[in-house]
Order: structure tokens, then C-alpha cells, then sequence
């Protein structure tokens, strides 16, 4: 494992988990795949380009694209694929399911054809949100997948899909469903980011239901660190829960 494809890498967690992984690992090298929508900013990966230029590159594209990511991964000699692209926002996808269910589903089965084509080690970073309703109690990897939204099903479809290339044609794959997550470079719409702002204004908070509802909230940088500790020490195959 040398030469990795973050896809998404310019978002929240793809950013800092390319920021954790150059600081770790001297020897490799990373080139972040990323199609720059409204959640992808390359100024989350400013100090990266800077600090290792020599190490660090940068793709514009869409996981979509089949053409594209081959040829990233022909021409960075890429081993390995850690993909955090996603369309991620349960509002969003109310609204118009059709982004993540071509992002989430789709993209998710070009990679993993990629990998199946090149022989890739693939990690798949999905989300608790595939588990649905929680009524008490943390959820376990072998519960059912009942998703609630068109977000939370995307998510679920890509995955199964995941889990049909591993048994079918064996590729390397991993996956971790992470809890909601908190931390630098994180994109305003999301709960934490947007209550402080609307307080800061003096705008109300919006709540779903009775407001009493809970959830688990981690700090980003635990979250990546459980991803790095999977990619090199999960079980191939394997789904694995990080929460708090």
C-alpha cells in the first residue's frame, strides 16, 4: 500500500483523513480524486499541497466516470481506493434522490469495478444512518439495514454492492459506518456548524420531530484514525461500526 485514490478527498472527512495519513506515513503517496461540488473545497487541502508537494496530487472528476478513474489509476499507479465521495445531506436527498443514487449507487460500482479490473485494495467509508431508527442502545454490524431516507438508502445500496464484489469476484474490499461527525473544515448546512451560526444570528434552530431525539457525535480525527486502523488491519471483507 503506497500510492492511494481518495475519492472525496477534498471534503470534511477526506480532507482531514489526507492530512492524517501524510503526516503518519512518510512513504506514501496520495492522490485526491474529487469533483469539487458545493461540499469539496480545495482550500481544505491547501497546507497539504504546500507541505507535500511531492507526495500529493490532485484529480478533478466524478467517480461516475469510469474513463477517468482508470486512467488516475493507470497514471499515479494507484494500489489502493478509499472513498469518501458521497452526497450526503438527508434534506438534499429528500428533495432530488436522483444525485445519490448516481453518486452513492453507481459511483460505488465504478470503483469497485476499477478495483476488480486493477486489483486494488478497496475501503468503502459509509454511514450509521444505513441502520434506520435506533430506539435504544448502539447498533451492530449484523442488524438489518432499514434506511430512512433516500440518503440513508444510497448509502445502503453502495453498501451491498460492495458486499456482492467481495463474494463475487473477490475484490479486497473493507467498509466502516462512522457516526455523525464534528470537526475543522466541516460544511455549514450540518447540524452542529448550523446551530452556532443561526445562534450567532439570532435564527431559530431547526428541529426534526419533538427535538428529543438522540445521536452520536465524533470527532473527526477518531473517525479517520479508525479508518486508517481498517484499511491496514480489517478483515477483507468485513463492515465495521465506528462510533463513539
Amino acid at each position: 500500500m503506497r500510492n492511494i485514490l481518495v475519492t472525496g478527498g477534498a471534503g470534511f472527512i477526506g480532507s482531514n483523513f489526507v492530512r492524517y495519513l501524510m503526516n503518519k506515513y512518510a512513504d506514501y503517496r496520495i492522490v485526491v480524486y474529487d469533483k469539487l461540488t458545493y461540499c469539496g473545497n480545495l482550500d481544505n487541502l491547501k497546507d497539504v499541497a504546500q507541505h507535500f508537494a511531492n507526495r500529493y496530487a490532485f484529480v478533478r472528476g466524478d467517480i461516475c466516470d469510469a474513463t477517468t478513474i482508470e486512467r488516475a489509476v493507470r497514471e499515479h499507479a494507484i494500489d489502493t481506493i478509499v472513498n469518501f465521495a458521497a452526497d450526503t445531506h438527508v434534506d438534499r436527498s429528500i428533495m432530488d434522490a436522483d444525485a445519490f443514487i448516481k453518486t452513492d449507487v453507481y459511483g460505488t460500482y465504478v470503483l469497485l469495478e476499477a478495483a476488480k479490473k486493477f486489483g486494488l485494495r478497496m475501503h468503502h467509508v459509509s454511514t450509521d444512518e444505513v441502520y434506520g431508527w435506533v430506539e435504544e442502545g448502539s447498533s451492530r454490524e449484523t442488524d438489518t439495514l432499514l434506511p430512512r431516507s433516500p440518503y440513508a438508502a444510497s448509502k445502503a445500496g453502495g453498501d451491498l454492492m460492495c458486499h456482492a464484489y467481495f463474494v463475487t469476484h473477490n475484490v479486497q474490499v473493507t467498509l466502516t459506518r462512522g457516526a455523525n461527525n464534528i470537526g475543522p473544515n466541516q460544511y455549514p448546512e450540518k447540524v452542529v456548524p448550523l446551530f452556532i451560526t443561526n445562534a450567532l444570528d439570532n435564527l431559530p434552530l431547526p428541529l426534526y420531530g419533538d427535538g428529543r431525539q438522540q445521536r452520536d457525535y465524533q470527532y473527526v480525527l477518531d473517525h479517520v484514525e479508525a479508518i486508517d486502523l481498517v484499511l491496514h488491519h480489517g478483515k477483507i471483507g468485513e463492515v465495521y461500526n465506528v462510533g463513539t
